[in-house]
């Protein structure tokens, strides 16, 4: 706890400083925080929980970096700005927008500085003085002009047919004459073929799905993937913005918003008498569904996508009423010897939490856990029965607080529906008026991937009646 504190009071919203990453500095803590459990202490993508993401965090010393507004590809600070506050829909990387508006720029400024630090590694060996590699760096890292586009063109029907015919010529190929994205690569050895094209169809957009963004997808492409960019010289604006309507017209609407995982205020009733054991317990009715989207730790293995929560209190106990599509009702047994359903929750009362475990700073928090059946052994380090190259050494995925299996759950019509009860001791008390964090975590035993959820959720306020 005492280190925790001392944590907290270095974490003072500040002015960016002259060198982001100077040891000890409010910056470097503030992402030591928020953003090392994933792209590790020195930003080279190589935190303890990256080896269980896919997409892999990324190294922001090397880049390239993705989402992109300017001809030279390099980022620009509202490029990095957006992708830190509001995420990577589709990915593990979770908006951080609740941070606000300054820590939001201290984070841009550091990942800026991490990738000149990487540039200077680069490019050391190659000049005669640390002013001419001064100069490199800087020029090499400085965003580019942004990409000129010109007014939106009327999304007409004939603009959506010109589009969809531009789109069969120029896309294809690689997101297939549906858009699911299931066409072979072209060269299927290529490093960048290991990212697959985006299913346009779901409707979930790593960079959103405004007319803008769109056309900067296509005009920019996506450095460092498959996806190239569409100069001027091959197509007038016109002509992507014609492709734009396409795709629009393809898009589900609402899809973007489901599955884009935010951070809520949950109201939660306070009751009387002993806890429900009936998730149709009247007292429920007290309470509110709040639509909780969630985040794939496997964006291939994106089973589950998002939770229906209620939450009612009795003073002591939190008590959650969760329900969520699983094609699959997967309990151990002799004949199915493979990890169960489950659904977690942490609660906590400490302010803006990580949204990952940091080794060695167990946070004050309680969790509690529904399982369909037994977890398989924790003692066994190796943790993925699918790829068993996925190894846990330092039990990175072992949380030091043990949960309860605690709660009840039914699976009908590929619905799982869970009553699970949360007692807060470490993490604060359930105060009238009060407020306490809390997120979700959900396994797929389907997946065979041993202790490891499948999709998880940033976290969500309760507030106490």
């Amino acid at each position: 706890m005492r280190n925790i504190v001392c944590l907290l009071s270095l974490l003072a919203l500040v002015p960016a400083q002259d060198d982001p990453l100077e040891e000890g500095s409010d910056s470097l803590k503030l992402y030591a925080l928020h953003c090392s459990p994933c792209h590790g202490p020195r930003g080279r993508g190589d935190g303890p929980g990256g080896r269980f993401l896919d997409p892999p965090p990324r190294d922001l010393r090397a880049g390239p970096f993705r989402l992109v507004s300017t001809l030279n590809g390099r980022p620009s600070h509202k490029d990095l700005h957006e992708a830190i506050a509001a995420g990577i829909p589709g990915t593990a990387m979770l908006p951080f927008a609740h941070l606000g508006e300054r820590k939001v720029r201290t984070l841009v400024e550091v990942v800026r500085a991490f990738n000149k630090r990487g540039l200077e590694e680069l490019y050391k060996d190659a000049v005669a003085s640390d002013d001419e590699l001064r100069e490199l760096v800087q020029s090499q890292a400085a965003p580019g002009e942004l990409i000129p586009r010109g007014p939106e063109t009327p999304d007409t029907i004939d603009s959506r047919a010109r589009g969809r015919l531009r789109y069969m010529q120029m896309c294809a190929a690689c997101h297939g004459a549906d858009g699911r994205g299931t066409a072979m690569p072209v060269d299927p050895t290529a490093p960048e073929a290991k990212i697959p094209p985006r299913n346009l169809t779901e409707g979930v957009m790593k960079g959103g799905i405004e007319s803008m963004s769109l056309f900067n997808r296509i005009r920019a492409g996506m450095p460092g993937s498959a996806m190239p960019a569409v100069t001027a010289d091959a197509l007038g604006d016109d002509g992507v913005w014609d492709i734009v309507h396409y795709l629009r017209s393809i898009i589900p609407a609402g899809a973007q918003a489901l599955h884009s995982p935010m951070g809520w205020r949950m109201f939660v009733p306070k009751i009387e008498g002993e806890l429900p054991t009936d998730f149709d317990d009247p007292r429920f009715a007290k309470a509110r569904d709040v639509h909780v989207a969630l985040a794939p730790f496997r964006a291939a293995e994106f089973t589950v996508r998002g939770i229906i929560v209620r939450a009612i209190h009795d003073g002591t106990h939190v008590i959650f009423r969760a329900r969520y599509a699983d094609a699959t009702r997967d309990v151990p047994g002799a004949k199915h010897p493979f990890p169960p359903d489950g659904l977690a929750a942490r609660v906590t009362n400490y302010k803006v939490p990580p949204v990952l475990p940091i080794p060695g700073l167990p946070l004050p928090l309680d969790r509690a856990m529904w399982l369909a059946g037994a977890m398989p052994d924790e003692k066994d380090p190796v943790f993925d029965h699918v790829e068993p190259r996925f190894l846990n050494p330092d039990r990175v995925c072992i949380s030091p607080i043990g949960p309860e299996h605690v709660g009840r759950g039914t699976w009908r019509d590929r619905t799982w529906s869970i009553l699970l009860p949360v007692k807060p001791e470490r993490g604060g008390q359930v105060e009238s008026g009060g407020t306490m964090g809390v997120s979700f975590a959900v396994f797929d035993g389907n997946l065979r991937r041993g202790p490891l959820p499948v999709a998880f959720s940033p976290w969500q306020t309760l507030v106490f009646e």
